[in-house]
């Protein structure tokens, strides 16, 4: 099953506007500013409920109260949804599939997507909230329990940064008692998030020099580090909860948890060298392209379907040996690509969506 038209009403800065989609590649070309991600932007809010660029209320077009995205399959399947906002500003979401209606698309209606954006090529040298994000988000779509699970762990993480600073404003016994309560769930939680994660690049680490290595045309070595205050044992919660007893006075001074892997970072290494140090921008290109193209892999591993690859602006800077490389593993997937321009290695079997400023 692939997708085959999308049609928008009041999305950004489109009025009303439908495209229809190649089962194997479609290019969307235009200057920068004519809406070429939008389209990547419904496409994704369409498989997966939500979108990549920030907020879904502001997806609805400038001084409209409401958005509509209609997306039709090769099956003749058609999924829709609508967002409108109240005279308070908050978004309210509705999807339609087949004869089901939801204020949110459930994980079962959610379909196997990757998608490359430019904004990752920062990762490297972003901070490692982004780092960490980039790692949650891989994982969150591999496995639908693990947003959940990051879900918990942040309400857990608010509720013991307001206790903390609360100390001198409550009685002791009652802020000691609540405290103790939500370090139990915090390290509990804390615990699933610092295993998943170390697992995750385990796992990633026996892929990510075969994906590289195939797109650059010669070996190289590309390793994950996963940088954590703690090791995964049988002791790892236990370990947490003492630490968080230990800092426990340092924390009330601060205000904030100290302790936990939502203070953990991730690092790249390429031929064994730091590559936020030593890695090209095209080289960094390929590593997270080499990231992507593994989460296809496990997408389709773990759904038994082939996913839906968007890849917006992701030709530049790369060469013209590594985009004929790139061009040669989207071939069994449908790929929708955007690019300001078409270049000689995008001349390929295709439909071409050309958008004006």
């Amino acid at each position: 099953m692939s997708l085959s038209r999308i049609s928008l009403h009041n999305i950004r800065s489109y009025g009303l506007e439908s495209f229809e989609f190649d089962p194997g590649v479609t290019l969307i070309l235009g200057p920068n500013g004519s809406g070429k991600t939008t389209i990547l932007e419904a496409v994704y809010y369409m498989l997966r409920g939500t979108s990549f660029r920030g907020r879904d209320r502001d997806i609805i077009a400038y001084e409209k109260e409401s958005s509509e995205v209609k997306l039709e399959f090769s099956d003749t399947s058609v999924r829709r949804s609508r967002v409108s906002t109240t005279p308070e500003g908050r978004a309210l979401k509705q999807f339609r599939v087949g004869a089901n209606t939801a204020a949110r698309l459930s994980p079962k209606d959610r379909l196997p997507v990757v998608l490359f954006e430019p904004d990752e090529l920062r990762l490297l040298t972003s901070s490692p909230q982004r780092r960490r994000d980039f790692i949650d988000g891989i994982i969150a779509r591999l496995s639908p329990t693990y947003s959940t699970v990051l879900s918990r762990f942040n309400r857990a993480l608010l509720q013991r940064n307001e206790l903390l600073k609360r100390r001198e404003t409550m009685d002791d016994d009652v802020w000691q008692n609540n405290l103790f309560a939500w370090d139990i769930k915090f390290s509990e939680l804390s615990a699933s998030i610092i295993k998943a994660r170390s697992n995750f690049i385990v796992h990633a680490n026996d892929h990510l020099s075969r994906i590289y290595s195939d797109l650059a045309n010669s070996n190289h070595s590309v390793r994950a580090e996963y940088s954590s205050s703690f090791t995964i044992d049988d002791g790892l919660q236990q370990a947490l909860l003492s630490r968080l007893e230990a800092t426990r006075d340092s924390d009330c001074i601060r205000g904030f948890t100290s302790v936990g892997p939502h203070r953990d970072d991730f690092f790249l290494h390429l031929d064994n060298h730091p590559a936020a140090d030593s890695a090209s921008r095209g080289e960094m290109r390929t590593i997270m392209l080499a990231f992507k193209l593994l989460e296809v892999e496990l997408q389709e591993h773990h759904t038994g379907q082939k996913p839906i690859i968007l890849l917006d602006d992701v030709f530049s800077e790369l060469d013209s040996s590594r985009e004929q490389s790139l061009i040669r593993y989207l071939l069994p997937y449908q790929t929708i690509i955007t690019a300001t321009d078409l270049r000689d290695e995008l001349k390929m079997s295709a439909v071409i969506i050309s958008l004006a400023d």
